[in-house]
């Protein structure tokens, strides 16, 4: 761990907190993933190895604790980490109002679609299981179709295989589009305006899916009308 040598409280809690990824794998954990596999699938962009020295350096300082449930290892935040709850959500906010211009290699399919499932509302979703076969034109070979089986009881089921259930909505567009909807910069009816987003199955299923997806908890902070230079 690198050290500022400073009493202050600020570059003493820095000191743990930014180390690059720390934040991010505290974020997973806050928002409910527990296993190394569903951690490792809300970072795609941080390997393995960097993955398990993160999480053994958040045990040693006392913010993670891991168990052994069913033979498997279990990864969960002490009373310590979890303060760091309204930390991380007021900076959420802050990267929504003062960085909300997105670049091009920030579009991740597969943290977008993690995002859907844990933010989902399982009382907006629909009482008959229904699912949503989504195409993005512009995702990397293997990240291209996706599937979500919405329902109340269940929330947002994300698939990258075919669950073999019959598509009730057939969903294509682009990683960015969707991802800007979901971030509240882009609404569903400009993007079928535009073209940049197509539904096609039943009337009533494609009518309600916007509601059903609502969107993400940062959708609705008010953004700054010049963004921070990146």
């Amino acid at each position: 761990m690198k050290r500022y040598g400073q009493y202050c409280p600020v570059a003493r809690a820095a000191e743990i907190l930014a180390e690059r990824w720390t934040l991010l794998v505290v974020r997973e954990l806050l928002w409910g993933e527990d296993r190394f596999s569903a951690i490792a699938r809300g970072v795609p962009r941080m390997s393995p190895s960097l993955l398990a020295t993160r999480l053994r350096e958040l045990q040693r300082t006392g913010l993670v604790c891991r168990e052994i449930v069913d033979g498997e290892p279990r990864y969960r935040l002490t009373p310590a980490g979890q303060e760091l709850r309204p930390l991380l959500e007021q900076m959420g906010a802050w990267g929504a109002r003062w960085m909300h211009e997105l670049r091009p290699d920030e579009f991740d399919p597969t943290l977008l679609m993690v995002d859907i499932r844990r933010d989902s509302q399982p009382a907006r979703m629909p009482e008959k299981a229904t699912t949503v076969q989504i195409h993005f034109r512009d995702a990397p070979p293997g990240q291209q179709r996706w599937w979500l089986v919405l329902s109340r009881a269940g929330g947002a089921d994300v698939c990258d295989t075919d669950p073999g259930f019959p598509i009730s909505i057939w969903l294509e567009t682009e990683v960015s589009t969707l991802t800007r909807i979901w971030m509240g910069d882009m609404s569903w009816s400009a993007a079928l305006r535009h073209e940049l987003l197509s539904l096609a199955g039943e009337t009533a299923a494609c009518r309600a899916l916007p509601g059903w997806l609502d969107a993400s908890p940062f959708a609705a902070v008010e953004r700054a009308p010049v963004p921070l230079r990146r």
